[in-house]
């Protein structure tokens, strides 16, 4: 069986006890050797590497330097799994340090004669640890990276070995020290330190799959590609500055367990055990979105249509409150060993060996039917479903928009486009008469018995109502159209 490396993000003050860590026990067993470093990342200066998600990374050596050709992002139906180091496409010595894409001119084309642009150099130190019958090898990238105007310090670990040893040791490590998965490549961080801008995440939005894929090559392309995502949006939904964080995680988070839960028999075990690590983290992350939904929906068009009532204003006020106090739940499923273990569960699912030789496209075509069964069991006319009836069929379509999403490009484009946009028009609208239902439940944890909080919630829930009506419309003729829409899995 072929060993594995995985790499991981460590807080750099905790860098220096992490080979106290490195082999069950600790002690004197645990003694790396150290050599140092001196690398600069590069691009092209007229953005054609960056774009193709390509980058150049030259290290010294005692006699001149090595450079390295390295994709730094995925492509679109490229499976990257998480903590995935960037794979090293060619290589070659140079006298020093300084960049030549002329180098690898058999592989880059017309884009070889570009100049190179160095984005930031790295200095530090390598840290390693052999591989032995306690433990697979460890090596710890520690020091500063440098563009002209900034720098950040990193700390990044590689382990290597058999599968089993490998995350055994991520998983024990990450029990005792603060260390992640990275959600960006380290040329990433480099090109957003250059330029002033977040790093681009490995992975966002929807998964793709390769046309031609078999199922078990589908679960592992899908799982990397949601963990990643969830992965990039929880330094934002930890932070809790903006809604987007914590709304994005959850979108995430919420097709990663439509994605096992549709992959059941593929997943196995571990596939469960994962499912139900995503649900507790779900039971964080929607009281946070709902807070923020209500804040920013319902309750701002209230206040501005009473920007001067002091009692709306005092409900606004506990309403915030409320909201901080959730986002602290939040901080404390994100901000511990769990979250850590949870991700690093992910990637071992992803990377798992199964035997699935079965053509993803059949597998897609039927369990997308059977979803498209659980909506339109709902029955073609809505009119006359209660809250909690319509909420199902929310939900429903929810389920079936992710499989769409996912499976998409298995099929025709173009008539997956279609499809998916009749379908989101059916989920927004039922969202709309859901957020007035979170609403109205948020408004009773609010609720206090005097006079002047009792106005402002019934001013708030009268608003509800009278936007609830509109709402059951636009979602029964979204719903007709959809019932008109040809499916395109057939």
């Amino acid at each position: 069986m072929a060993d594995i490396t995985i790499e991981l993000v460590l807080a750099p003050e905790a860098a220096r006890h992490l080979f106290r860590h490195a082999r069950p026990g600790g002690g004197p067993a645990a003694k790396p050797r150290h050599a140092a470093v001196e690398q600069v990342l590069s691009c092209a200066a007229d953005g054609a590497l960056g774009k193709a998600g390509l980058a150049l990374v030259v290290e010294k050596r005692r006699r001149g330097a090595v450079q390295r050709l390295v994709r730094c992002m995925p492509a679109d139906s490229e499976i990257w799994y998480p903590g995935a180091p960037m794979p090293v496409l060619a290589e070659t010595t140079l006298p020093d340090l300084q960049p030549d894409l002329g180098a690898f001119a058999d592989l880059l084309g017309r884009d070889a004669g570009v100049v190179p642009q160095p984005l930031a150099a790295f200095s530090g130190r390598r840290s390693t640890l052999a591989a032995g019958e306690a433990g697979p090898a460890l090596s710890l990238l520690s020091g500063t990276l440098r563009a002209v105007t900034a720098e950040q310090p990193i700390a990044r670990l590689c382990i290597t070995g058999e599968r089993a040893a490998v995350f055994a040791t991520a998983e024990r490590l990450a029990a005792m020290l603060p260390l992640s998965l990275p959600a960006t490549s380290l040329v990433e961080v480099a090109r957003g330190l250059a330029r002033g801008l977040p790093p681009r995440p490995l992975r966002q939005g929807a998964p793709a799959i390769a046309p031609t894929a078999a199922v078990a090559e589908a679960f592992s392309a899908i799982v990397s590609h949601l963990a990643l995502a969830m992965l990039a949006h929880a330094p934002a939904a930890l932070a809790g500055e903006t809604p987007e964080g914590v709304h994005q995680m959850r979108v995430a988070l919420r097709r990663l367990r439509s994605a096992l839960s549709l992959f059941r028999d593929h997943a196995g075990p571990p596939g469960t055990l994962a499912s139900s690590g995503l649900k507790a983290l779900a039971s964080r992350l929607g009281p946070a979105r709902d807070w923020d939904v209500f804040i920013g929906g319902r309750l701002a068009a209230v206040r501005a249509a009473f920007p001067r009532d002091e009692r709306i204003g005092a409900l606004a006020a506990d309403a915030t409150a409320a909201r901080e106090a959730a986002y602290a739940r939040l901080r404390e499923a994100l901000d511990t060993p769990g979250f850590r273990l949870l991700s690093l569960s992910l990637a071992a699912l992803a990377q798992g060996e199964r035997e699935a030789p079965e053509p993803a496209s059949a597998f897609a075509a039927k369990a997308l039917q059977k979803r498209l069964k659980r909506v339109l069991r709902h029955g073609e006319d809505l009119a006359g479903l209660p809250v909690e009836a319509l909420h199902a069929l929310r939900l429903d379509a929810k389920r079936l928009r992710y499989a769409a999403e996912m499976f998409g490009q298995l099929f025709s484009p173009k008539k997956a486009r279609r499809f998916l946009r009749a379908l989101a028009a059916v989920q927004e609208e039922l969202g709309h008469i859901n957020d007035a239902a979170v609403a109205a439940t948020l408004l009773g944890h609010l609720a206090e018995p005097h006079e002047a909080r009792a106005f402002a919630v019934g001013v708030v829930e009268g608003w509800i109502a009278a936007k609830s009506d509109g709402a059951r419309e636009a979602a029964f003729k979204a719903w007709d159209k959809f019932l008109e829409r040809e499916t395109f899995w057939d």
